[in-house]
Order: structure tokens, then C-alpha cells, then sequence
């Protein structure tokens, strides 16, 4: 996924949707996810820290080229 140098957590995120329901039509797969969900349930993180603060910035996590970013499942409360 590619986005611009200085973005945010929430331009990230929006690259994955894009990236997931380009490929989706591609692939001819599940027409709708529910990003809605995936959100609530998942958190998004980078060398073991998660990346909770939308309006953060990449550069900020220590995010540069080519590193990779995992999803996990958020536990219970």
C-alpha cells in the first residue's frame, strides 16, 4: 500500500480499504466488507506497538518504506 511520507494513521487506513476493495473487484470476491467492524475489532501495529491515535503520524511510530504493519485482534475488555 502506498501512501505519502508525512500521512496520518487515518490515511493509512483509508490506503488499506482502497488497496482491499481494489483487489476485492479484481478478484471478483466479497463485494462489502465492513470496514466498521474490522475497526472495532482489530487494531493496527507496527513493531509490536499499536497504532491507536488517528491523527498521529507515521514518522512519528518510526513508520518509513517498505516496513510492514500486522493486524491484531483487540481483546475483550
Amino acid at each position: 500500500v502506498v501512501v505519502v511520507q508525512n500521512a496520518s494513521v487515518l490515511e493509512l487506513k483509508k490506503a488499506l480499504r482502497r488497496h482491499f476493495q481494489l483487489r476485492q473487484a479484481r478478484q471478483g470476491g466479497v463485494q462489502h466488507l465492513s470496514w466498521k467492524y474490522i475497526w472495532r475489532t482489530y487494531h493496527l501495529t507496527y513493531a509490536g506497538e499499536k497504532l491507536a491515535d488517528d491523527r498521529k503520524k507515521l514518522r512519528e511510530y518510526g513508520i518509513r518504506n517498505r516496513d510492514e504493519v500486522c493486524f491484531i485482534k483487540k481483546l475483550r475488555k
